[in-house]
């Protein structure tokens, strides 16, 4: 089967010597081809993160150590008993970032006062980092209510009524010292001097006070100015202060404030810090304060039960005289004292946990169990002492109770005066490890982190941008786009050429070497422009070797051996496809003319280093001879037709359908193959005039470069003057270069 009948009967069937590449491979192509718009894109991302570097605010941490104490008595040097009940460590927090800590330090700090001057957004920072920005702004007229530079207010006293906390009022510069304050637009100060005390009534609020005691800012500039509540101060405060624990059996806790200032943050939570210890420390001195009391309460009546029961046995033994006592009874009374002072020590014990908890506690429940046991077990040990002689039995609970009463009095006077020892120099259960330091460096904004999240994000938007427009687009990118938009098959990928592009810039023969009419070339012309003479051995004059070979079966079952080269668009390649195409016929034995159609912008005559001269309309027209007109080329076998005079009173017309009709019927037999280089088609009406009178067209599509409703537009102009397509051509194809043209490559590097 013939090419061209293959051709006929199927659409959409194209030669492509490039094979077709996998879905992955054609992302990785669409991301070469805007490899520009790529860096451009990096570019902007770190433009942008040094913008945001400029405009950001430094935050700076500072960070203090922290040890709680475990909250059992210190003096208590009996055995403890662990409270699984006592609130971890953790819960510390809650207490540090209380409104009992924090209101002393906003206070003193005068934090509620929010005083900034109004700039604007990133152009300000840049004024303030380059002071020389500054200098040529602030010149102009509508910028000088903003500050550029180093601009401040100090204020020692702002009082205003509760319905305007929160809200912003503008001081404005007036210069000399004065100022001028206003709210809403409203004008509540006219003028006033730095260090003036003022009181202004505001019926019905109550009264503001303002004492301002330095403005460094030139006239006209403003700021806004913010009394805040102490519950939104206090909120603020709150979230940039954190506390950290490994885990909640740990005593350790650290301490955290992030802030603008690195002094003034530093300062702030060792404020903090210091509040937290004395509020705490207050707190344990209250309850010390309470032990001592009870204390003191309880000693007289334990004085006095000692008194008593030394009374009571000394009577005894001048009534009754010595008694021997048995080994057994004397353990017994031994037993019963230690019983007796263990539940003494539980009661008090239970005492100070009742002035703390409630009855209900865990603790105190726990404790009355106790003592209920001990209870039982000296009610048990007297029992058994009474089976004893009554005399012996009577002494020795008389010692007993001497005995247990000495023992509580020793035990009670010792902590007694325990508590009188450390409630005189009373020891905070809060011991600072590291005290807050000036950081020297900012926790953000991170310079890599900037950078990075910058370019990322720009580039991963643009590669968005560049997916989502190759979906969406009908530009034709590929092969398969250009069938599917023209429904003919395309007969060859022309790839981009490296070599055409360096030829394209050199400097072409100068026309004006030749005289006008000349078919002679000089002996040192050359067909300078042309990719298949300079670069025979270049990739895409290899795929378009292909084509010619194409070419011979489609011109077989064609009427004659003209082939018309069109483009819908300028800059599509047509000329060169036209050229190179010409020159491989020529070189494979055959008698090529070259015809230049586009009279008004046509370039073949440079390609080929020729003069001007009479071209395409004159010879049609007759007004020139056809051996002035078909000038031979430096290659053997081609001719060539330039696009003819171009000087004023010269037509401009191309000539009519049937002039060029008897034209060709003159010239095609004289030659094997005659190829028309045509404008382009949704310029001008040349292509659709002279199609009619070729065997052949080709189209010559510019990959990249043109739309699916152009080409069908095109063909559409085409098919109502009766002109048939047989085939496209995608020229500039950015496809990789397949391995069987390796060879090539290397030897044209």
């Amino acid at each position: 089967m013939k090419t061209a009948d293959y051709m006929a009967n199927q659409t959409l069937q194209g030669y492509s010597t490039v094979p077709a590449t996998s879905d992955a491979k054609e992302y990785l192509r669409l991301l070469l081809k805007h490899k520009l718009g790529l860096c451009l894109m990096l570019l902007l991302g770190v433009g942008l993160a040094a913008l945001y570097l400029i405009s950001a605010t430094p935050e700076y941490k500072s960070a203090a150590l922290l040890e709680v104490q475990d909250n059992r008595n210190p003096i208590d040097d009996g055995p403890q008993v662990v409270d699984f009940n006592e609130p971890p460590v953790t819960e510390e927090a809650n207490i540090i970032r209380s409104r009992k800590v924090l209101t002393p330090v906003v206070e003193r700090f005068n934090l509620r006062q929010e005083i900034e001057p109004r700039t604007i957004p990133v152009l300000g920072d840049l004024t303030r980092k380059f002071p020389v920005l500054a200098s040529a702004v602030e010149g102009l007229s509508f910028t000088k209510r903003f500050a550029w530079s180093d601009e401040s207010l100090d204020i020692s006293t702002l009082e205003v009524p509760r319905q305007w906390e929160d809200e912003t009022m503008i001081i404005t510069s007036l210069g000399d010292g004065a100022y001028s304050l206003s709210k809403d637009e409203r004008v509540i100060i006219d003028r006033a001097e730095v260090g003036e005390s003022l009181l202004v009534e505001l019926t019905p609020l109550s009264p503001m006070r303002l004492v301002v005691t330095g403005i460094s800012a030139n006239e006209g500039v403003e700021f806004k100015v913010v009394k805040q509540s102490l519950q939104e101060t206090l909120s603020g405060i709150q979230q940039a202060l954190q506390t950290e624990t490994t885990d909640n059996k740990t005593r350790m806790i650290t301490v955290t404030l992030t802030g603008e200032d690195p002094v003034e943050t530093t300062d702030l939570l060792n404020a903090v810090v210091q509040n937290y210890s004395d509020a705490k420390l207050s707190s344990e001195s209250r309850a010390s304060s309470k032990e001592l009391e009870l204390l003191e309460q309880a000693m007289p009546r334990v004085k006095r039960d000692l008194e008593e029961a030394e009374a009571a046995l000394a009577r005894f033994r001048t009534e009754n005289g010595s008694v021997n006592q048995s080994l057994q009874d004397n353990a017994k009374i031994e037993q019963l004292s230690k019983l007796q002072s263990q539940m003494i020590d539980l009661q008090l014990e239970r005492d100070e946990l009742k002035e703390r908890y409630s009855n209900l506690h865990p603790s105190t429940k726990r404790l009355d169990k106790q003592i209920e046991v001990l209870q039982r077990q000296i009610s048990i040990t007297r029992g058994q002492l009474r089976v004893a002689p009554n005399t012996d039995r009577e002494l020795k609970i008389l010692e007993a109770n001497e005995e247990a009463a000495r023992l509580q009095f020793t035990e009670m006077d010792a902590k007694l005066k325990k508590v009188r020892l450390v409630n005189d120099g009373q020891l905070p259960s809060i011991q600072l490890w590291d005290e807050a330091l000036v950081p020297k460096k900012p926790i953000s904004p991170n310079p890599l982190l900037a950078l990075v999240a910058g370019t990322v994000t720009t580039l991963f938007l643009y590669i968005v941008y560049l997916t989502l427009r190759s979906a969406l687009s009908t530009v034709i990118n590929d092969q398969e786009s250009l069938e599917r938009a023209s429904g003919l098959p395309v007969f060859i990928n022309i790839p981009k050429s490296g070599a055409q592009r360096k030829i394209a810039a050199a400097a072409p023969l100068d026309p004006r070497r030749l005289l006008p009419g000349s078919t002679e070339l000089p002996e040192n012309a050359s067909a300078a422009n042309v990719l298949a003479v300079q670069k025979p051995e270049d990739y895409s004059v290899e795929n378009m070797r292909g084509l010619r070979l194409m070419l011979e079966d489609v011109i077989d079952g064609a009427p004659n051996n003209v082939v018309m080269i069109c483009s819908p668009l300028p800059g599509m390649g047509k000329s060169f496809v036209s050229a190179n195409l010409a020159v491989l016929l020529a070189q494979s034995g055959k008698r090529v003319l070259l015809i230049d159609s586009d009279y008004q912008r046509g370039q073949l005559h440079k390609s080929f280093g020729l003069a001007i001269g009479p071209g395409l309309p004159e010879v049609v027209a007759g007004k020139s001879e056809l051996k002035e007109t078909v000038k031979a080329t430096s290659v053997a076998n081609l001719y060539c037709i330039p696009r003819g005079f171009m000087g004023a009173g010269i037509a401009r017309e191309m000539p009519g359908n049937k002039e060029f009709g008897a034209f060709l019927n003159v010239v095609a037999p004289r030659f094997d193959m005659v190829i028309i280089d045509t404008p382009p088609i949704l310029s001008v009406s040349t292509a659709a005039t002279l199609g009619k009178h070729a065997g052949a067209s080709i189209m010559v599509v510019k990959e990249g470069e043109i739309k699916e409703p152009q080409i069908n537009e095109a063909l559409k102009r085409l098919s109502f003057s009766g002109v048939r397509v047989n085939g496209c051509l995608l020229n500039g194809s950015s496809q990789p270069t397949p391995s069987h043209y390796a060879y090539y490559r290397e030897q044209l590097d």
